[in-house]
């Protein structure tokens, strides 16, 4: 793999992972429930065509791609989340990441069920495509 592809899969997840926290919540205060579509549209497919289209990641025909979905989670674990809100007139922080001050400790049960979700879906995925074969489709 050269440089400039790693360079470009590390910058279209900077995309993905800083637009989803920041631009994201941003739209939906300038355009109330429209500007997350279109937030949306940019960010995830910038990111997307970036990664696939560019090849950025070296998506191999039998392998998961672990790509935007890998940058938004770290800097939400990282950074914090923030959020529109109705109640107080616009962006808030609705949640500290580990740089702001979050204790980790609390979210290990979430990260548990997010990993063993993630393996019960790779394997669901895995037996479907196994099961198409088998059926001659």
């Amino acid at each position: 793999m050269k440089f400039g592809k790693i360079l470009t899969g590390i910058m279209a997840g900077a995309i993905a992972g800083v637009g989803v926290f920041t631009i994201w919540p941003s739209m939906l205060n300038i355009i109330p429930w429209f500007g997350g579509f279109i937030a949306a549209g940019i960010i995830i497919t910038t990111a997307f065509l970036l990664n696939h289209y560019v090849s950025a990641f070296p998506n191999e025909e039998k392998t998961a791609w672990v790509d935007m979905a890998l940058s938004i989670w770290l800097s939400a674990l990282l950074g914090g989340i923030v959020g529109y809100s109705v109640q107080a007139g616009g962006i808030v922080r609705v949640a500290n990441g580990i740089f702001n001050g979050a204790n980790i400790l609390g979210a290990i049960p979430t990260i548990v069920l997010e990993i063993i979700g993630a393996s019960i879906g790779g394997y669901l995925i895995v037996a479907f495509e196994r099961s198409q074969k088998e059926g001659g489709q």
